[in-house]
């Protein structure tokens, strides 16, 4: 393991977040099927992108998963805004809730990140 990927603990919490989020969003979309999938793949993809970009650093990660949670909570934002979830009684507000929480746990696990990244020594 690289000083990048570090020892860390909060490295290690961060990466658990990350995973249990991506995880999370796959298992709803697929229970969901509203056809809406897409976007909510792409918020993964977008951490997957930033983590290798970062090459796996933490400061890097940090702010890839700052990002991943702004795209998750615009995502929410267009989704329970759109005229066909408009039609359908509390789907907006459920919407928005579950970015909330998605967008939650993207940004715990940029602080851990964030936390891993002080703790490293500098180069």
């Amino acid at each position: 393991m690289t000083k990048a990927m570090g020892s860390s603990g909060f490295y290690r919490w961060g990466v658990g977040i990350a995973a249990l989020t991506s995880f999370l969003i796959v298992w709803t979309t697929i229970v969901r099927d509203d056809g809406n999938g897409i976007g909510f793949f792409l918020t993964i993809m977008a951490a997957v992108v930033g983590a290798f970009a970062s090459w796996f650093r933490a400061d890097g990660l940090a702010r890839t998963m700052v990002g991943v949670a702004v795209m998750q909570v615009l995502l929410g934002i267009a989704i329970a805004t759109a005229p066909s979830i408009a039609a359908i009684p509390g789907a907006s507000r459920m919407f928005l809730l579950g970015c909330g929480v998605f967008a939650t746990l993207w940004l715990a696990a940029a602080a851990c990140f964030r936390r891993a990244a002080r703790a490293m020594p500098q180069a």
